[in-house]
């Protein structure tokens, strides 16, 4: 197997079929089947992954439940993003987007990306339209953090921005005269509209500051970033909770006044660590989280930061938090399989199960584990010899619900007397059914020619020897029987082309 998918991956420009993910594959690893493993289809220009799995679950898998996987890096020509299903094949693939999560949106589902060029979240429905186009306001810039959906309905945006210390509340060094500040809006995803708003530089002060960043701060383009606010969310109290990067410092801030009402970690850190330090002593930490009605957070510690001495490996961490006798107390862990230092980007999330999934960022790797730290899965998207390299890379990696209905019909191709058929994007198809006809057109009369069970993104027909009609279709089928859509239909070739076709 592995000398056939070496030969495929590094000799042939052909379209490939499915391949599998493969399991611990040392070569995968460092590098001998591409730095970028992918793989291209007949019937769709759609990318899907190759994984390389090094821990399975059967915990792990659910069938409703899709892999939201956003990537870019040195290898990869154009940024997109993929769904992949529970097994680890390809469901959606689209490009132009870096980031990628799935929210609610008033008792809709969307996949909330931001677009290749930074300018604007969009969310996208079902269908795969977008819908809506959220971007900063009050001459802020648009940060790539986050964009958070929030109870009531509105879209929390991180921000950042250039601007002269003397403009600021902040107290830098005197030889410092711009800063690169940061902080959040809330915005009215209808008319664009900034319902509230904050910045870091009123509420920290430069003791607070950890990680060097390079830039004197003598002129707008080296302005030092001093907070890098990377995550935001709000509660049901109307109230927002923050992660500064630069700070490693999470903070719980008054949706009325926007002052801050604690502080957690950093060297200002307001709580007493019964755990000797292990729930404060996160590092350049992000994608912090309520739980529980707020007794609980969840944070990504990177624990590798410039600047500051590496606490690693990075891990998830969950923290018991009691704001009366401010007190903080570490739950529970969630250890790097490989050990990795991720030192920017990486997510955190506890899934319905319990479940907790860690996105590695520049590590193109994922892991998930039980609510009690113990590891049930890791999977690689790339080679482990290049993690931390920007060859390939993700922000977050998320696990989420989704049914996707596209709105342009399946694909299909004909290649050495085989029929291909996939469809970007559609969660529902249970099989394909082939039919022959004599009219190029589809929907007249046609003869069945046999059901083929859809696993993977595109599946692979054979065709009965000498098929009614002159044409053929296939149509995709719920688990019901009924037809969600077919394809268009293409000439049966009287003689098979010549070619190889490889399968994984």
């Amino acid at each position: 197997m592995l000398s056939k998918l070496a030969v495929l991956l590094l000799v042939t420009c052909e379209s490939l079929a499915d391949i599998p993910p493969l399991y611990r594959s040392r070569p995968y690893d460092v590098g001998a089947f591409d730095r970028w493993p992918h793989q291209l289809y007949h019937s769709s220009n759609a990318i899907g992954p190759i994984l390389n799995v090094h821990d399975e679950s059967a915990q792990c898998y659910n069938e409703s439940i899709y892999t939201v996987v956003p990537y870019w890096g040195k290898q990869v020509n154009i940024p997109g993003v993929m769904l992949l299903d529970t097994k680890g094949y390809l469901a959606w693939h689209t490009t132009g987007y870096v980031t990628a999560d799935i929210q609610n949106f008033r008792g809709e589902n969307y996949i909330v990306s931001l677009s290749e060029d930074s300018s604007y979240y969009a969310l996208i429905n079902s269908r795969y339209e977008e819908v809506y186009q959220i971007r900063s306001g009050n001459g802020w810039q648009l940060d790539a953090h986050e964009l958070t959906l929030s109870p009531s309905g509105t879209a929390l945006l991180v921000i950042n921005g250039v601007f002269p210390v003397n403009e600021t509340a902040f107290e830098a060094p005197p030889e410092i005269e711009f800063i690169l500040d940061a902080g959040f809006q809330e915005i009215d995803i209808q008319t664009g509209e900034v319902l509230f708003e904050w910045r870091a530089s009123d509420h920290y002060s430069f003791e607070e500051y950890y990680h060097f960043q390079p830039g004197d701060g003598k002129s707008e383009k080296t302005a030092p970033d001093f907070f890098h606010v990377n995550s935001i969310e709000k509660d049901n109290l109307g109230n927002y909770l923050i992660s500064c990067r630069m700070m490693s410092s999470v903070a719980y801030v008054d949706g009325r006044t926007g002052a801050v009402i604690w502080k957690l970690g950093g060297k200002a850190n307001m709580f007493k660590d019964l755990s000797g330090g292990a729930a404060t002593d996160f590092n350049g930490q992000h994608h912090a989280r309520f739980h529980e009605n707020g007794q609980i957070i969840s944070i990504f510690d990177n624990g590798n930061c410039p600047g500051r001495p590496v606490t690693g490996p990075t891990r998830g961490l969950t923290v018991v938090l009691d704001t009366e006798k401010m007190t903080v107390q570490l739950q529970h862990e969630y250890i790097s399989p490989n050990s990795v230092l991720t030192d920017n980007s990486g997510s955190m999330q506890i899934l319905d199960s319990g479940n907790v999934v860690l996105g590695f960022g520049p590590n193109a790797n994922w892991a998930e584990y039980a609510s009690n730290g113990s590891l049930l899965c890791n999977v690689h998207l790339g080679p482990e010899t290049f993690f931390n390299s920007g060859e390939i890379r993700t922000y977050r990696i998320s696990k989420s619900p989704w049914v996707g209905h596209p709105q342009n019909r399946p694909e299909i191709a004909v290649d050495d007397g085989r029929v291909y058929v996939s469809w970007n994007g559609a969660t529902e198809v249970s099989t394909w059914s082939l039919h022959g006809t004599d009219v190029e057109s589809v929907g007249g009369e046609s003869v069945f020619l046999g059901r083929f069970p859809k696993d993977g993104f595109e599946t692979e027909i054979s065709v009965p020897a000498n098929p009614a009609g002159q044409y053929l279709f296939v149509s995709a089928l719920d688990r019901a029987g009924q037809v969600l859509g077919s394809t268009s239909s293409v000439k049966w070739p009287s003689k098979p082309r010549q070619g190889i076709v490889y399968q994984g």
